[in-house]
């Protein structure tokens, strides 16, 4: 109970990473607030909490919306008085390269939901955290640090919220206010839900991460890196890093040698997008088995629209 009488928000906290997260904080002895857009979802985590003796509330929101951001933080303070943790793990998972986007508005969103939707619940609840000489914690990702071509919108997104929240790591010092960043590295979903991507397009699709595909990436379980996460904010670290060793090594030696590492990221980003695509058609075909003219994946017959012609 090394958290006993502190009280957290986590963001994205109705599956996957941010779900453990809550439900560890808890164990530990802090009242969370939980808060996603799936508002059904997020019941169901709370009241399991509940039943095992755990304090939860629940605060549907969308975190692209400012004044939803700020209402968060508000019903927090209503709630239970005060914040001491801020726990921005919400997301979203996009891929694309520049050429590949019909717009721009994959980036915007990119931009909006991974920085804007970690960077308004920090702006609105920094007094609380100045007041309680409290924690903010990021999740960022290995992309934040190495450029991975074909991930545009979230690589733009997740250096910028490196850039944001290293330089308010600065700024909140002299208020004894930590800030950790968390890379998790890939995980699968040991909760059983799976993962939304957005393609080039905008088009959404499922991943079930539970599994591993063909051409896939070693996966860590979501618990194992919330149990890793938790311990670090209970330290007080400033980083915790649970990315691959291989990720570690080229984020350092890119310095010294800058064309090799681009190479086998290149390589890397593009055997990853394989296994992205591949299940992009797969859910397309079963969506639309013959062609239809009104579907922009059809219309365009790129490598997510391998569906019959009719």
């Amino acid at each position: 109970m090394r958290l006993r009488n502190k009280v957290a928000v986590v963001t994205g906290a109705s599956q996957g990473l941010g779900e453990h997260l809550g439900r560890q904080l808890v164990s530990e002895g802090a009242e969370v607030m939980l808060t996603a857009r799936n508002e059904a979802r997020l019941a169901d985590v709370a009241a399991s909490i509940a039943a095992s003796g755990g304090t939860a509330g629940t605060f549907a929101a969308d975190l692209t919306d400012e004044e939803s951001c700020r209402d968060l933080i508000t019903a927090t303070q209503d709630r239970f008085g005060h914040i001491d943790i801020l726990v921005l793990n919400a997301g979203t998972a996009t891929y694309g390269k520049l050429e590949e986007l019909p717009t721009l508005a994959p980036l915007r969103d990119a931009m909006q939901i991974n920085l804007f939707g970690a960077a308004m619940p920090t702006y609105y609840a920094l007094d609380e955290l100045i007041a309680s000489k409290g924690l903010i914690a990021y999740v960022t990702s290995g992309a934040g640090h190495l450029p991975m071509a074909g991930y545009l919108g979230y690589t733009t997104s997740k250096h910028a919220m490196n850039g944001f929240f290293e330089a308010l790591r600065l700024e909140l010092a002299p208020h004894s206010v930590d800030v950790l960043a968390i890379n998790p590295g890939d995980m699968y979903s040991d909760d059983g839900a799976g993962r939304t991507v957005f393609g080039p397009d905008g088009q959404q699709f499922n991943i079930d991460l539970s599994t591993r595909r063909r051409n896939d990436i070693p996966r860590r379980a979501a618990s194992e890196v919330a149990r890793r996460c938790i311990e670090a904010i209970v330290e007080r670290r400033r980083e915790i890093d649970v990315s691959p060793p291989i990720q570690k090594i080229g984020t350092k030696l890119r310095v010294l040698a800058p064309r090799a590492v681009d190479a086998r990221i290149l390589k890397k980003a593009t055997v990853m997008r394989s296994a992205f695509d591949e299940i992009a058609d797969e859910q397309h075909r079963l969506q639309h088995p013959v062609f239809e003219s009104d579907c922009p994946l059809c219309r365009a017959g790129g490598p997510a629209a391998k569906c019959p012609t009719s």
